[in-house]
């Protein structure tokens, strides 16, 4: 009787095993990723609790805003511009933001922003100082040695800074700046005026009028217009010293209608004054 001949196993087909095996890894692959997929999960809920408990501490709130430095801007108008509240969780507050708010308002030079401890916020503010008062079509608008036209001026502080006109137009508001190829001229006039206060105040310039041929001051009561062209102001300035000296003592100040000092050395005068008397001598002749 002949033998059952023994199937030949395929040594390609996967075993039982080995089948058994692979699904185990995959099954704990899958356990691995739920796992980490919830440590995740309960990861980020537990940061989201913490978070929120951290913005409701007591000890992270704002307490105080101190600011300094304020003359004419009100202290709503800075706390608006700044964005913050008393209450607030310190954590939400970007200083530089802040700083940078406050010094997009035309009247603010300079702002530091500091946050300290205790919920303390500290702002320090530097206002534009008016260096003239500077007609721009029907308004009076004050302006810094920048040329930053930064308020509206009010009526009782016309004679607190030299007022100017002819300089810029009615499209100008507040905020803007004048024109670059004036302002060099403009600052180096002011600052020839106040170096010569302390003299000027008698005389009182009522106004400086710009023009394509330079500024003209207006002096005193009777309104007497002086050239003094666009530079070389501080020169021209100490020479109308010497031509008010000289008119005070010879007693034609209310003559003179006109004063131009646009001119080296010189000054020309306009005015009714009296004719001087033709004096006649005697000559001498040889003997």
């Amino acid at each position: 009787m002949r033998k059952p001949r023994k199937k030949r196993k395929n040594r390609y087909q996967e075993s039982t095993f080995g089948h058994l095996k692979g699904n185990f890894r995959a099954f704990r692959s899958f356990l691995a990723f739920f796992a980490v997929f919830g440590f995740v999960i309960l990861l980020g809920s537990g940061l989201s609790r913490l978070y929120h408990q951290l913005v409701n501490a007591h000890w992270l709130r704002l307490e105080r805003i101190e600011i300094t430095g304020i003359k004419k801007l009100d202290r709503t108008e800075i706390l608006d511009a700044m964005g913050v509240k008393k209450g607030q969780c310190t954590l939400g507050i970007n200083i530089e933001q802040v700083s940078e708010s406050l010094r997009n308002l035309p009247e603010v030079r300079e702002a530091d922003v500091r946050l300290e401890l205790r919920g303390q916020l500290k702002a320090s503010i530097v206002e534009r100082t008016p260096a003239a008062i500077v007609q721009c079509g029907d308004q009076n608008m004050l302006m810094d040695l920048d040329g930053v036209l930064f308020s509206e001026a009010a009526p009782d502080e016309k004679g607190l800074a030299p007022f100017i006109t002819g300089l810029c137009g009615a499209g100008l508001k507040k905020g803007d700046t004048v024109a670059a190829e004036s302002l060099g001229q403009m600052k180096e006039l002011l600052s020839a005026i106040d170096s010569s206060k302390s003299w000027l105040s008698g005389t009182a310039i009522d106004e400086c009028m710009w023009s394509e041929n330079g500024f003209t001051l207006v002096l005193g009561e009777r309104s007497v217009p002086v050239d003094i062209g666009k530079d070389a102001f501080a020169q021209k300035i100490a020479k109308l010293r010497k031509v008010i000296n000289t008119l005070n003592d010879q007693g034609f100040t209310d003559r003179v209608t006109r004063i131009d000092l646009d001119y080296p050395g010189r000054a020309f005068l306009e005015g009714q004054f009296p004719i001087p008397h033709q004096v006649q001598g005697l000559s001498k002749h040889p003997g």
